[in-house]
């Protein structure tokens, strides 16, 4: 980079948080760990800190910082010149993955319906069920006695 262009970004004062939440980031994490739910914090923050927030203000400001730490190509924490370099070693098999591979319920819901699907139906059978006219509505067809 130009050293003009890199002495006025450097001579830039950093933003002030946008959020009035930011100061209290760390107690909202930290009760969010402790299985507090947003309005659980929100009366906290309003108790303890005279914060007025509402719980849906809580909420989105930690899935607003949530997903910036996700956000793949974001700003990145490693140094100029250093690069990443992925290990082509081989990947340990852990137990884990061992779960995530197993077969899940849905997988086996969605093998049953394959099945069911695949089965053929004794058209005979359904035809001594039912009537249909084009006419006349669709109704259940009184059942013979067998004699």
């Amino acid at each position: 980079m130009d050293p003009k262009l890199k002495e006025i970004i450097d001579g830039l004062p950093d933003k002030p948080p946008r959020s009035r939440l930011q100061p209290y980031y760390e107690l909202i994490t930290e009760l969010r760990r402790r299985g507090r739910t947003y309005r659980d914090i929100a009366q906290v923050l309003a108790e303890k800190c005279q914060l007025q927030v509402t719980a849906s203000g809580v909420h989105d400001f930690v899935r607003t910082r949530s997903k910036a730490k996700r956000r793949p190509g974001g700003r990145s924490n490693s140094r100029k010149g250093e690069q990443r370099v992925l290990s082509s070693a081989p990947r340990i098999k852990t137990a884990v993955q061992d779960r995530v591979l197993a077969p899940t319920p849905d997988d086996e819901v969605a093998r049953k319906i394959a099945t069911l699907k695949g089965r053929k139906v004794d058209a005979k059978r359904i035809s001594d069920r039912f009537h249909f006219d084009v006419n006349e509505p669709l109704r259940l067809t009184k059942a013979e006695k067998k004699q």
